[in-house]
């Protein structure tokens, strides 16, 4: 059988109050059309299915429009939808009841039992091949907040110094014990995760990622150790974090802001075969609108301004202009910028989203970073690695105090609380 895996679509998101319908309805037709090229048997798609927990009932009508058009396509496509963190649980599930009819499963909260334990047993799906043989058995976690664990949850546990993370241990070992009862005949465990796994690569112009990688609001790969497929949401740069089996993140199937526009935006294909194994490929999505900083080299703003009025001229259409963010290099403040740009690409086919001032100073690295920023990428490090580079650079090559180390730390576990209780 063939599952195809995607996440963060974020429908109804702005650019700029740029509206980008035209890209997900380019994104849907894509993604209609490798649902019928692979023959595929389901669709799970791991979260952030809207960009605001308030969409609009345009951004409703129109997501559900396109899972009507799946439906009549494709009746016995199976189709699992968790809730991410930007999606409301009760938005989310507003049509959760009609869609069950038509194979079509919403999960958009973790639900609590008499017993006042998760209802993990609700989160489990069978997924089926064209003859009804089960091949492997998904559970559908959606985001889950602190609030969501009932008190006292997995108080037994030491996984973890913090009771949140001990709880999504004691979830993730209990959901996996219940698949593994029903996967008599070895069939496939799939895991679907809207969060944060340690070691995955975020950009930090992302307000998407406000995540602090190593404390308690990430969680370890071998959390999913015994699954055969993690479909992950949350993270819009696709990549692998697996050891052993594929611990996915799809990523979004478009940029979601100019410090995406080089990611490989796509969806996994995952085939099952008739042996038994299991493969996955990324199946990359076209880009039908450019994202283009202007110019590539750092100039000075008299020389941008000139090098934008000779651009030359464009025959694409008005939904296919591409999104601009406009750098120029500068010391200080430049008076009238706005103005002065907005002059400059008057009548060019294009739209104009951000002015990039770029610093002298940041230009004028010494050959010695140089180096270090040709073989380190910042995005793969930890903040606790990159606090101990810089004071290593700082102090003659020595390592940082134990006890420095646990004071930033510290430091930044307590700025993280406060943002999250909007201190």
């Amino acid at each position: 059988m063939k599952i195809i895996h995607t996440s963060d679509w974020h429908v109804g998101c702005t650019l700029d109050y740029y509206d980008r319908t035209y890209e997900h309805r380019c994104f849907f037709n894509f993604l209609t059309d490798t649902i019928r090229n692979e023959n595929a048997d389901a669709l799970i798609v791991a979260g952030d299915i809207f960009d605001s927990a308030n969409p609009t009932s345009d951004s409703q009508k129109f997501l559900n429009e396109f899972l009507v058009s799946l439906i009549k396509s494709f009746p016995n496509l199976q189709i699992i939808l968790t809730g991410g963190n930007h999606d409301s649980a009760s938005r989310l599930a507003v049509n959760k009841s009609l869609f069950e009819l038509f194979n079509v499963h919403v999960v958009s909260r973790l639900e609590i039992d008499e017993h006042n334990d998760p209802a993990l047993e609700k989160l489990i799906f069978p997924l089926t091949d064209k003859d009804y043989k089960i091949c492997a058995y998904c559970a559908a976690l959606p985001f889950i907040r602190r609030a969501d664990i009932p008190v006292g949850y997995a108080q037994e546990e030491s996984y973890h110094k913090d009771s949140f993370v001990n709880s999504l241990y004691k979830i993730h070992k209990k959901l996996f014990e219940l698949m593994k009862a029903k996967a008599v005949n070895g069939e496939k465990l799939i895991i679907m995760d809207h969060t944060t796994v340690q070691g995955g690569s975020v950009n930090e112009d992302e307000a998407e990622h406000q995540i602090v990688i190593g404390t308690v609001e990430s969680i370890d790969v071998d959390m999913y150790e015994g699954f055969d497929y993690a479909a992950l949401g949350h993270i819009h740069a696709h990549q692998n974090l697996g050891k052993t089996k594929p611990v996915v993140y799809s990523g979004s199937p478009i940029p979601l802001s100019f410090s995406e526009k080089h990611y490989k935006h796509g969806v996994e294909i995952i085939d099952i075969d008739g042996a038994n194994n299991l493969t996955v490929r990324h199946e990359l999505v076209p880009r039908v609108v450019d994202f283009k900083t202007i110019p590539e080299e750092h100039l000075p703003l008299p020389e941008v301004l000139e090098y934008l009025k000779k651009l030359p001229k464009s025959d694409l259409l008005p939904e296919n202009y591409p999104f601009v963010e406009i750098q120029y290099l500068a010391d200080k403040f430049e008076p009238r910028i706005g103005e002065k740009i907005k002059d400059a690409i008057n009548g060019k086919k294009l739209r104009f989203v951000k002015i990039k001032k770029i610093s002298r100073e940041k230009t004028e690295q010494s050959a010695e970073q140089r180096s270090l920023a040709n073989t380190v990428n910042v995005q793969e490090l930890n903040p606790g690695e990159i606090f101990e580079m810089f004071y290593r650079s700082q102090a003659d090559g020595h390592d940082a105090p134990e006890e420095m180390k646990r004071v930033f730390i510290s430091i930044l576990d307590e700025v993280r609380q406060q943002e999250k209780s909007g201190v």
